[in-house]
């Protein structure tokens, strides 16, 4: 009888951390910054990293639209790994410009086999990656940058090249426009040396994929343990900025396609100003 109930117990814990694991949810939720420009006050991104092996189900669309939708998508890495086919990444990639314009950067293992075919693709699908670079987004006479950088796990990450922009602005007053970073991995926020950043989003950890009560996530690397999940504050004194940091669960899985106190999540984050309200 005790081999009985643990094979339940078994079982039953398998198809919890399956249940994590395949979860569709999307986290909305306010983000206030006094440097955000007016004419963007209520910017809706959404914000979805580490897809990894899954195809995006019409639901996880409906979830965001029933929301009010968004204004862009963006991208957080890890778009794919090996194995995956490029027809999957074309239909997830053609599910999320149903929400909006969508940018990306690349993570690690996006790069587990040649890049050219999905970076291809995604301009194909007139998805916009960001490889140490940045776009500039204009509301009237505001403006909102957004910057990708490369993989920085795999060492391919060029600040200069992301925050080019700044050549004509000074890069440690508040003369320089509000800022968006996007990077696969959290540890670039400890590299940004009084670049000023406002808002940084990142993925990679996968929230620890399997966290155990009272333990917390069974990987213990540097990045899982400094930047596991959620938001961070990060204060650089070289910098008037003040930058925060969210990093995400991410919505797919690596290596087994099990989750356990870190489900899968994807996020709605509306910008304000807090000027405005």
């Amino acid at each position: 009888m005790v081999w009985i109930g643990l094979l339940v117990l078994s079982a039953a814990g398998i198809v919890w951390m399956l249940l994590e694991a395949f979860r569709v949810r999307v986290k909305k939720e306010e983000v206030v910054f006094e440097k955000l420009p007016a004419a963007f006050d209520g910017l809706r991104l959404f914000f979805i990293s580490d897809i990894h092996r899954r195809a995006i189900p019409e639901r996880l669309i409906e979830l965001c639209q029933n929301e009010g939708g968004a204004d862009l998508v963006v991208i957080g890495g890890d778009i794919r790994e090996q194995g995956v086919p490029l027809h999957r990444i074309r239909d997830n990639i053609r599910q999320l410009r149903r929400l909006g314009p969508v940018y990306a950067v690349y993570g690690n293992h996006d790069y587990d086999e040649s890049i050219r075919p999905v970076d291809e693709l995604l301009r194909q699908e007139q998805a916009v990656p960001l490889i140490n670079e940045s776009v500039v987004l204009n509301k009237g006479s505001d403006q909102l940058v957004l910057c990708g950088v490369d993989d920085p796990i795999t060492g391919r990450e060029v600040l200069q090249g992301a925050f080019s922009f700044l050549n004509s602005h000074d890069k440690t007053s508040h003369d320089s426009p509000f800022t968006i970073l996007v990077s696969h991995d959290p540890n670039l926020i400890d590299w940004l040396d009084g670049l000023p950043v406002d808002l940084m989003l990142s993925g990679h950890t996968h929230g620890g994929q399997i966290a155990l009560p009272l333990i917390g996530p069974l990987s213990r690397s540097s990045i899982v343990n400094k930047y596991c999940r959620g938001w961070f504050p990060a204060a650089d004194s070289h910098s008037d900025t003040r930058t925060r940091l969210l990093v995400s669960c991410g919505f797919g899985t690596s290596r087994i396609p099990l989750r356990l106190l870190a489900p899968s999540e994807t996020h709605l984050l509306i910008l304000r100003n807090r000027r405005v309200q």
